[in-house]
């Protein structure tokens, strides 16, 4: 989930599935998941099998979707799939599209994943084309199965061509976008040896055929023949766009468009440990850029603040004990956090900072130390400071005589004290943030048992920064013992 939290914001997936429920839901699921020693509910990401039923039963939990995807086929990652969607979307609303959309996927696959999710979710109509017999026939199955004839057609490409077969006979034939997922890769030792070494390994099981993952000159030439063919039928295709897989790939086509004077934009589709690349671009009279432009904030790489925890002699090296010390610790700061995951002797939680409660803890111990003594040690009055009785009416604001008089204070006292909670309030104030909706502090917060226990804190988001961040873990060193 490392890059979950820049998925589109509309994308339901930000927030992962609850398998717990999906078990429940479906003997199938059930079948092929598994509890941990907590009572999590998990599957094997690496087994295609469960692959195939987990994103069986999201497309009929979520969306009410029967999909049959065959055993020799792509399994469709929905995060990913509806970030383009979503994007798509972004895009129709920037040029004021609205109603009647009708969108062209290519290659559709034997799932036809892209026109089933938008018909059952915006109700567009889509033609989805497709090249291979067997998964053009799995495709038709889908659409019958789901009763989605009314948005879907289907075309068999039985030409090399990419998008001139669908003109040929009807020159009637508008769309407002076209999407694409193409094939990656140009031989099946490119495929083999994608992968960086210095990469994490790939956390989902391998699938998908031959003729979905590998096309004569890989994803480039793939792309090129498809910005080819748009200038041909620049009329016809509002926006054209096309999903991405390599980042040096999309490079070079910005590059193409931008030499040719073509309009166009990016975007990025985090999910998981996966990042893959969404390019559009138009020959009509919209700034694609400005209307909807690339990733305004780039994505940072954040390196996790790590430290060894104080010993507790209470706590003899147990995490369990380390992470209830942590969360009463949080719930005196007032930061809110969730346990994201636990394995074994690593726990990880969210947390967010709404407001600084962490800064100038000596001050606030001393006023407090302060008030509590004023509380309990009797004052002197002088002449001058006793408050006397009203002859005229010994009572002020319905308190009695003795109610006023206890509520006289030392005034130089009390400018000492005004100033430090001013000068406090001025601190805590200086770091808070302009948008309510956006918190101080965002991260995760990491107990890991090794000889010792390790603390690791990720900065995600916030206003306060990194720097508050550190205020943070320095508190939270300055009080563990």
């Amino acid at each position: 989930m490392a890059l979950n939290k820049y998925m589109h914001p509309r994308n339901i997936y930000k927030t992962p599935p609850d398998f717990g429920k999906l078990s429940i839901l479906y003997p199938e699921f059930a079948a092929i998941s598994k509890s941990d020693v907590t009572g999590k509910i998990g599957i094997d990401f690496k087994d295609p099998h469960a692959l195939r039923v987990l994103t069986k039963c999201l497309l009929k939990s979520d969306f009410n979707l029967e999909v049959d995807i065959p055993a020799d086929r792509l399994v469709p990652t929905l995060p990913l799939r509806l970030n383009y969607i979503l994007w798509i979307e972004d895009l129709m609303e920037a040029i004021q599209r609205k109603e009647n959309i009708r969108g062209l996927d290519i290659g559709t696959g034997a799932c036809a994943i892209y026109p089933l999710l938008a018909a059952v979710k915006n109700k567009w109509n889509f033609v989805g084309t497709e090249s291979d017999t067997e998964s053009f026939t799995k495709a038709e199955e889908n659409v019958q199965k789901n009763s989605l004839q009314e948005f879907i057609k289907l075309t068999k490409n039985s030409t090399k061509s990419i998008i001139s077969h669908l003109f040929t006979n009807d020159d009637k034939e508008q769309f407002d976008f076209c999407m694409c997922n193409p094939p990656f890769y140009s031989n099946l030792q490119e495929l083999c040896e994608s992968r960086s070494p210095a990469r994490l390994p790939p956390k989902n099981g391998f699938t998908g055929s031959p003729q979905e993952l590998i096309t004569e000159g890989g994803e480039l030439e793939f792309c090129r023949q498809i910005i080819r063919e748009s200038k041909q039928y620049r009329d016809k295709i509002l926006i054209f766009t096309t999903m991405v897989g390599h980042k040096y790939n999309l490079s070079v086509l910005l590059e193409d468009l931008k030499s040719e004077g073509i309009t166009h934009t990016h975007t990025e589709f985090c999910q998981g440990r996966v990042t893959r690349w969404g390019l559009a671009w138009t020959y009509q009279q919209y700034d694609l850029y400005e209307l909807v432009p690339p990733r305004g904030k780039a994505r940072k790489k954040h390196k996790p603040t790590i430290f060894l925890l104080p010993e507790l002699t209470s706590c003899e090296g147990s995490v369990e004990t380390a992470l209830n010390k942590m969360k009463g610790m949080l719930d005196i700061l007032c930061i809110q956090h969730k346990i994201l995951d636990k394995r074994g002797s690593n726990i990880t939680l969210d947390i967010v900072a709404k407001s600084n409660t962490w800064s100038n803890q000596r001050r606030k111990r001393r006023l407090q130390n302060r008030t509590e003594s004023d509380a309990k040690v009797p004052k002197l009055h002088t002449q001058q400071d006793m408050v006397l009785p009203n002859p005229i009416n010994n009572q002020i604001d319905g308190e009695s005589e003795l109610e006023a008089s206890d509520t006289s204070f030392n005034i130089d006292d009390n400018i000492t004290n005004q100033s430090e909670i001013n000068e406090s309030k001025q601190d805590t104030s200086s770091v808070n943030s302009t948008n309510k909706d956006e918190p101080l502090v965002h991260a995760f917060l990491k107990l890991v048992k090794k000889d010792n226990i390790l603390l690791e804190l990720e900065f995600l988001d916030g206003c306060a920064g990194k720097e508050g961040l550190h205020q943070i873990a320095q508190y939270i060193k300055n009080n563990w013992k």
